[in-house]
């Protein structure tokens, strides 16, 4: 894969990033604010929500390398009743305003919180559609390893792990700054982070499971499947398989690092500070093995015909 091949598995996980962060930190907040104070758990999101909008930013600027005409881009939203792409352009506006929205009404505009749980629901549910258009795409009888709804779940179940991740990581992050700055609200910070971090822990093992089901889910689908699709089980099997391998290990290292973090934080009273390094090397595992599996994802399909 070339420098513009690469656009397009870093414009798709960097979305599948924003999106799930953007959900899983509004089920936090959701949850949290009936424990805490509601005004103050919006002001402790507003930084993580900042660095989501910045990470849509990126991810459609990063998107246009891959075009040949980027200047014409905006046209592709004229073929929104018949093209899966034109949908994802059109809804990843759509999520990129929404997200902004949010940052902003939270503030300057934080006495509105029921239309900043409105708003904030909206952008998730923009964004679901997002990953759901971005996953139609590959659906093409042409391209054997890709045209199955195993890849609509792929997708999805992507989206979640990496924004579970990246909240847990940024919430570690935005704890690091409050205490560099002496802010006054630092112990809400570790609050919230104790009141969630062991359903972070779980929703990423149990995505993590479901991913490498997922993968011998397709796997048993391209043995049973034409001369094609079992050309592409075997770049899959033989020249990618220590890449496979090492996918599979590092979500399962991560999530395991991760829960020994959660334990030692719950079980062995450990400080906060204590857990960043297992957080952030979660994190980090989890990301390499995702981009290793978008580069096997492309690099193991042959199209059909011309």
């Amino acid at each position: 894969m070339n420098v513009r091949e690469w656009t397009l598995p870093v414009y798709t996980i960097l979305m599948q990033i924003a999106v799930g962060a953007l959900f899983i930190l509004w089920l936090i907040r959701t949850r949290a604010s009936s424990k805490f104070s509601p005004g103050e758990i919006d002001r402790i999101i507003r930084n993580p929500i900042l660095v989501i909008s910045f990470t849509i930013l990126v991810a459609m600027i990063g998107a246009h390398f891959h075009l040949s005409k980027p200047h014409r881009s905006f046209l592709a939203v004229l073929n929104f009743e018949s093209s899966w792409l034109s949908r994802e352009i059109a809804f990843t506006i759509s999520f990129f305003i929404a997200t902004v929205s949010v940052w902003y009404l939270t503030r300057y505009q934080s006495a509105h919180r029921k239309l900043i749980s409105n708003i904030g629901w909206l952008a998730a549910l923009l964004g679901f559609i997002l990953i759901y258009c971005m996953a139609r795409i590959y659906l093409l009888p042409t391209q054997a390893a890709w045209n199955s709804s195993t890849v609509i779940f792929s997708f999805y179940i992507t989206t979640f792990l990496l924004g579970g991740v990246t909240i847990a990581c940024l919430m570690m992050l935005d704890l690091k700054f409050a205490e560099i700055q002496k802010s006054d609200d630092i112990n809400l910070r570790l609050g919230v982070i104790k009141y969630s971090f062991a359903g972070l822990w779980l929703l990423a093992f149990v995505l993590a499971l479901l991913n490498i089901v997922v993968t011998y889910i397709q796997i048993y689908q391209l043995q049973h499947g034409d001369i094609v699709a079992r050309t592409s089980l075997s770049l899959l099997l033989e020249l990618y398989l220590p890449l496979l391998v090492m996918r599979i290990f590092l979500l399962l290292v991560a999530s395991i690092t991760l829960g020994y973090a959660v334990y030692r934080m719950y079980k062995l009273k450990s400080t906060l500070q204590s857990m960043m390094t297992p957080v952030y090397l979660s994190c980090l595992l989890i990301f390499v093995g995702e981009i290793i599996g978008r580069f096997l994802f492309y690099a193991t399909h042959i199209r059909i015909g011309p």
